[in-house]
């Protein structure tokens, strides 16, 4: 399966990100307007695109006759 290309922001020295943009050009206007809120003055806010994932399917636990 071919990954959907897509882009994150994450500011600096916070834990996560959440959101998925579908284009760079709206990733780049929400990281505008984050770095523009007053607790994140300062920070960097980084615009991260996606460019491959891995993936392990989760199998039911085998089960050992005694």
């Amino acid at each position: 399966m071919t990954p959907q290309k897509f882009w994150m922001v994450w500011v600096h020295d916070t834990p996560t990100t959440k959101h998925r943009h579908p284009s760079r050009k709206l990733a780049q206007a929400e990281a505008d307007r984050i770095a523009q809120q007053p607790q994140n003055l300062g920070k960097k806010v980084y615009v991260l695109e996606a460019i491959d994932y891995r993936y392990v399917p989760e199998y039911p636990p085998i089960m050992c006759p005694l």
